[in-house]
């Protein structure tokens, strides 16, 4: 389960009580290191009861302070943390010395106020699709009553049209940002600036749930569910064996199917799957079918000799599978983790799939001169 799923999960249980305020603690805005991106989020009770991860705990004890101020004002804020020093901190507390400054939007509602902060997510978790969520944070002059203002865009948006001619500009900009975030799938910040005044917003990338397909419901594919389903995965599990492919033996996948013949696999080009049934006749009809398919990711298990004997037996056979669709496979599936028991070759399964989605080589992270996080682009735009 995704922390977005765990935010809206915890929001259906916070409604269910009467009356319920609550505050969300969003990250907006991060120069140089910190622990977490813009876009973590914290979910905050009038009861001081907490949802979600901001800081790892070093902040919000803090923030449930504001929390409860922003609560009984109804205002929300702008909270600016400045981690550099290591020694004090007259502010809130001692200093963690993580070379970096951070803001954090705090804004109040109710559990059943509608139209809250958490409206868009669940609707954009309801679509299933790729989304781009723009959110001003802070803004002057002309601008000042637009703090708190959000948009959404998915493929299927229209182009903006329509807008009021003093509004134009403005969001005429925030549209260019959403689809360019949703064009490169990476969030992004906006500033806009005229004479009259000033806006920043955090424009964030919000992915589609990540389809795993596990070809084959063995012990071994049981952790492997398992950790896609921590991490919010959908995951779909067939095999040809009805006593191994039941929702009983993996209760986290969202379905779980019995596939007679290779025809009968659910295959499609966003899916990302792992095959590891461990029956060399069914992994060569399926490795035929996912040259015909190519899904954005395949990793199949076992020695890198196996899959080689199976593409050279299909080529003798007349079914080829060009080099640059093979040179896009992981076999052996997985990261050089030294992973031996089926938990830790799921690990490494996970680490491997994360690494791909990610554009990352998995190498140690002492091994990185860059950054561990890139920064995220910010675009400036003046206008008269």
């Amino acid at each position: 389960m995704s922390e977005l799923d765990v935010l809206l999960l915890a929001l259906r249980r916070f409604t269910s009580r009467t009356p319920c305020r609550l505050a969300l603690a969003t990250v907006v805005s991060v120069t140089g290191s910190f622990y977490r991106r813009p876009g973590a989020r914290l979910l905050i009770a009038e009861t001081g009861e907490t949802v979600g991860n901001i800081s790892g705990g070093c902040l919000e004890p803090d923030l449930i302070e504001r929390a409860q101020a922003i609560l009984a004002s109804g205002k929300a804020q702008l909270v600016s943390y400045d981690l550099h020093d290591v020694a004090t901190d007259t502010t809130w507390g001692p200093a963690l010395g993580c070379e970096g400054e951070t803001l954090i939007y705090i804004e109040p509602f109710h559990a059943h106020q509608p139209d809250h902060p958490l409206d868009l997510l669940a609707l954009i978790r309801a679509t299933g699709e790729d989304a781009a969520l723009a959110h001003i944070f802070q803004a002057e002059g002309r601008f000042a009553g637009r703090v708190g203002f959000r948009l959404l865009h998915t493929a299927n948006t229209p182009e903006a049209d329509g807008a009021p001619v003093e509004q134009a500009d403005w969001l005429r900009q925030l549209h260019l940002e959403l689809r360019t975030c949703l064009a490169e799938r990476r969030s992004r910040q906006m500033t806009y600036t005229t004479a009259q005044g000033s806006l920043r917003a955090f424009v964030e990338f919000l992915p589609a749930p990540l389809q795993l397909t596990i070809l084959g419901a063995g012990d071994d594919a049981l952790p492997l569910a398992q950790l896609a389903d921590r991490l919010g995965w959908h995951v779909t599990v067939a095999d040809w064996r009805p006593a191994l492919a039941t929702p009983e033996r993996f209760p986290t996948a969202r379905q779980v199917l019995v596939a007679p013949t290779v025809n009968d696999l659910p295959l499609r080009a966003q899916d990302y799957v792992v095959v590891m049934t461990h029956h060399y006749p069914s992994d060569k009809a399926i490795v035929r079918r996912l040259a015909a398919v190519q899904p954005c990711y395949v990793g199949l298990l076992g020695p890198r000799r196996r899959t080689e004997r199976m593409l050279g037996e299909l080529a003798d056979e007349g079914w080829p599978v060009a080099p640059e669709i093979v040179e896009a496979w992981h076999f052996p599936v997985g990261l050089d983790l030294g992973a031996e028991t089926p938990v830790e070759v799921a690990v490494s399964i996970v680490a491997e799939i994360l690494a791909v989605t990610n554009r990352r080589n998995g190498q140690f992270l002492r091994h990185r001169e860059a950054p561990i996080h890139t920064p995220l682009p910010d675009s400036s735009s003046l206008s008269s």
